[in-house]
């Protein structure tokens, strides 16, 4: 978008030369009662003048509107808005026949010092003139591109100010462990692209320790380590696809190829750990050589695996893949810096549980009728996600309204997690009952027949309850 003026962050003790301009040019009193990424209503108060204020379009093509209205359609108004009210004092600057604003915030923004800069102002369009004229000693920075610093994201968020930070002495502190929870540091005014960064390297720094873990342990406390590592590498790849539009495609691209190479390597692991835990179930009821040699074998298989895995992660091959996670994450490069990056973590974190609610609701009417097990796999793991996203987001936007949806979308994912559980159970007993024979196998044949048409008659029955819960989630709004 072609901006009209350059804003700058002014430092508190611009207050003492404000004050002694003497040139208030307006009091203002601004609420949004709409606030879109490419759609704003603002009602503006300023002097005597009450107007209602329409920007729509996207940052290259937008148009605004302006219409007068009463102090009564004003106030009426009032009641709908979105986030604070902005109170500003607008003061008057000239240097050399330039007219710039300097805007002073008041109430719950007070401390907040803008200046704007029109573009009429040719002489000081160049950030390097501004910062030699007599204000220059007071700019902070300049925060043009900055979303955060928009009224409408203000008035939604508050100062960005409030919390300053530098996210490289963040991650500092998390290598060496002096946060141990990035929530403690993530808020609301944050930047998206540094908080999405925090969180990523929060999950990069536990892959390490599972990493080192799994190279010093053994057999079979490393098979949970192993589950675990994979659970965070899910974690990653869930993040980095729903924020794609901050990074940059190419990076993007072979980090998630990356992230995928290393589920692949521990698939067959993870495979064979729930194949061993559900024989081994069955091994409890059924006293059965067969039944033990099978469980054996699969454990020796699954020692063989966990032993390669640990090879892997002290390869040439795995060191360039966590190396390349971690620039990925740390470096501040062209990945960080579109509108996107910039926008508030808050705002961000709304519209990410929004979209991932009406992914869910895609996806159920897309497999409605359908009960076969891919069908509820899929179910599962949008479920997941959701729960996964309002779970990290939850702090950083009004909860209240996402306290049921978590609950429902909790409710529904262990019934799905429960069936899962039990189609896997019963594909290993359809697995034994075709090598087993009828001859020397007739008692564990007879127990596991009567296993499997119990656990289809679950099913029915799992098929009937799911879909009058999906139908029931159908109707849930934020």
């Amino acid at each position: 978008m072609h901006k009209e003026y350059r804003r700058y962050l002014l430092k508190k003790e611009v207050s003492a030369i404000v004050e002694d301009l003497q040139t208030k040019f307006s009091t203002s009193n601004i609420f949004f009662t709409k606030i879109k990424l490419c759609k704003e209503i603002r009602y503006d108060h300023t002097d005597n003048i009450y107007r209602k204020i329409v920007q729509s379009g996207t940052q290259h093509t937008q148009s605004v509107t302006f219409k007068r209205i009463g102090k009564k359609k004003y106030h009426q108004k009032k009641r709908d808005k979105q986030g604070v009210l902005l109170n500003l004092y607008t003061y008057l600057l000239k240097i050399d026949n330039c007219t710039m604003h300097i805007e002073v915030y008041e109430r719950k923004l007070k401390g907040l010092y803008i200046l704007t800069v029109p573009n009429n102002c040719i002489p000081f369009m160049e950030a390097h003139a501004i910062q030699n004229s007599f204000i220059g000693k007071f700019i902070e920075a300049d925060v043009s591109d900055d979303p955060r610093y928009e009224q409408k994201y203000l008035a939604l968020f508050g100062n960005p100010t409030k919390h300053p930070y530098n996210i490289y002495a963040i991650f500092k502190d998390l290598e060496q462990k002096r946060l141990h929870n990035p929530y403690e540091i993530i808020f609301k005014e944050m930047k998206n692209a540094d908080a999405v960064r925090i969180y990523l390297y929060k999950r990069y720094l536990i892959l390490e320790e599972y990493t080192k873990k799994v190279q010093m342990a053994k057999a079979p406390y490393n098979e949970e380590i192993i589950e675990k590592f994979r659970n965070e590498v899910k974690r990653i790849i869930s993040i980095i696809k729903s924020y794609e539009e901050i990074f940059d495609e190419q990076q993007y691209r072979k980090i998630l190829l990356h992230m995928m190479t290393l589920l692949n390597i521990t698939k067959t692991h993870a495979d064979l750990i729930l194949i061993a835990s559900n024989i081994a179930k069955l091994s409890k009821k059924l006293h059965s050589p067969y039944i033990k040699e099978i469980l054996e074998n699969i454990r020796r298989k699954t020692a063989l695996e966990t032993h390669k895995i640990g090879n892997y992660f002290g390869s040439r091959e795995f060191q360039i893949i966590s190396t390349q996670l971690k620039r990925f994450i740390r470096e501040k490069n062209n990945s960080y810096t579109n509108y996107e990056s910039q926008l508030p973590f808050g705002y961000s974190a709304k519209i990410k549980v929004f979209t991932k609610h009406g992914e869910l609701l895609q996806t159920i009417n897309f497999l409605d009728g359908c009960n076969d097990e891919k069908s509820y796999e899929k179910l599962q793991t949008t479920f997941e996600e959701l729960i996964e996203f309002i779970t990290i987001f939850v702090q950083h936007i009004d909860s209240k309204p996402y306290v049921p949806l978590l609950q429902k979308t909790q409710q529904i994912y262990k019934l799905l997690e429960k069936q899962a559980h039990r189609d896997k159970y019963l594909l290993i007993i359809k697995m034994l009952l075709n090598y087993m024979n009828d001859k020397e196998h007739p008692e564990e044949i007879a127990y596991l027949d009567k296993k499997k048409k119990n656990f289809l008659q679950k099913k029915r029955k799992f098929d009937k309850n799911i879909f009058k819960h999906l139908e029931k989630f159908k109707d849930t709004t934020f």
